[in-house]
């Protein structure tokens, strides 16, 4: 959906950490789902759900500071927008 701008969530750093929380937020709910009232079950889809999203917090920092660290990502919107506007 965002185009190139979306590249520094799929590449690098960021990319693994995005990929990695997809799986786990899936597994962990996925487990959540089947587990029913095994306790030892709910707290490993605990911690699959609470790696998840903490990989999905440091995926979108790790891909906010390399858009910032390529001027690419900046100047390339900015130059479009320029050129319709004139």
């Amino acid at each position: 959906r965002l185009g190139f701008l979306g590249e520094p969530y799929q590449v690098g750093r960021a990319g693994r950490l995005m990929r990695a929380a997809r799986v786990l937020t899936a597994g962990g709910g996925l487990l959540a789902v089947v587990a029913g009232r095994s306790r030892a079950l709910n707290a490993v889809s605990g911690l699959a759900l609470t790696a998840g999203s903490l990989c999905t917090r440091f995926g979108i920092l790790a891909a906010g500071r390399a858009s910032a660290a390529d001027p690419k990502y900046t100047v390339v919107p900015q130059r479009r927008r320029l050129d319709e506007a004139s």
